[in-house]
């Protein structure tokens, strides 16, 4: 279906993934007309599928390293914003094949980027992660040093690089380097450890869960908070390159989740160990500082970790919020 619209539509590559689905969602409830591309190879078209009939979504099925086809998108399409959220950004299949994710990430982003700058494009924003910062214990700031060890955190600086590059010939573009850091929510479309648990909730009820490490220290972000910030850091980024960390600024343990869930839901949730689930590598802190962010948008993503499980598991029909113990404020 082609979009009717005197306004120029927003590109979001990636769309029917677990990110890109709430970002469409949100710009269609603004009015936006959206152009949805994605090649589905590891999207869900069930997740686009309530907007196919929307008067201002368009769908397109194509991968972002077919560079001739892809400037044939842009070339019809005439997008004034893209959000460039396509990549390989499950870590252990990005390090299972790295070919695979560096010419997803690196060579798909190039693509995109000169389909952008050839066509017109006013804004752009690129998903990072925070993955590219070093280790450390405190919250990172986006000037703080960049050390990412595994394949997936390397070719996300090499895609902020090449935003940098496309940067210094398009001095009137605005380009946001976003550094998402761990999003959770409904549609996830990879097996990270938060679905692996309300997997097995659903399918083993009253058997331990089986897990690898929980001490590890996350940033968790609520995936519509991440999809609001990428819309309004677009809408609001000056000429140049804006980098900016999407995350709360808290960092919680998945030992703490897990407590939270068993709190929600009046009973404890015992774990066993499973080595298999264990990483050999593994960042034991990973925390945002936010306050660029919030200087640009006045606001953050919430922190209540408590409100977002419960949002999640009522959504994953796993919580009764009307007969939901301990779930009052506190």
């Amino acid at each position: 279906m082609t979009t009717v619209s005197p306004q120029r539509p927003w590109l979001v590559t990636g769309a029917a993934g677990f990110l890109g689905s709430h970002v469409v969602e949100q710009l269609l409830g603004r009015r936006i007309p959206v152009v949805a591309l994605d090649s589905l190879h590891w999207g869900n078209l069930g997740y686009l599928s309530p907007f196919v009939d929307h008067p201002l979504f368009t769908l397109v099925v194509a991968d972002i390293r077919e560079a001739k086809a892809l400037r044939g998108v842009f070339e019809s399409f005439r997008p004034a914003n893209v959000v460039h959220l396509a990549a390989l950004h499950y870590i252990p299949a990005a390090v299972a094949d790295p070919p695979l994710a560096v010419g997803i990430n690196v060579l798909g982003t190039q693509a995109v980027l000169s389909a952008s700058t050839a066509s017109g494009v006013e804004r752009f924003w690129f998903a990072s992660t925070g993955d590219v910062y070093a280790p450390a214990d405190e919250a990172h700031h986006e000037d703080d040093r960049k050390e990412p060890f595994n394949i997936y955190g390397l070719s996300k600086f090499q895609g902020e690089q090449l935003v940098a590059l496309a940067a210094q010939s398009q001095p009137a573009m605005r380009f946001v380097v976003g550094r998402l850091f761990n999003l959770y929510g409904a549609r996830e479309t990879n097996p990270h450890i938060l679905p692996e648990i309300l997997k097995q909730l659903r399918d083993r009820p009253g058997e331990p869960l089986r897990l690898g490490s929980l001490w590890p220290r996350r940033d968790l972000v609520p995936v519509t908070e991440a999809a609001r910030a990428i819309i309004e850091t677009t809408l609001q980024a000056p000429e140049g390159v804006t980098t900016l960390n999407i995350a709360t600024g808290e960092a919680r343990s998945m030992q703490e989740v897990i407590d939270l869930i068993g709190d929600l839901r009046g009973q404890p949730v015992p774990v066993e160990t499973d080595p298999e689930r264990v990483r050999p590598v593994e960042r034991a802190h990973l925390q945002a500082d936010v306050s660029r962010l919030k200087a640009l948008i006045g606001w953050t993503p919430h922190a209540d970790l408590r409100r977002g499980l419960a949002d999640l598991l009522t959504e994953e029909g796993l919580l009764d919020p009307a007969a939901t113990p301990g779930s009052s404020t506190r």
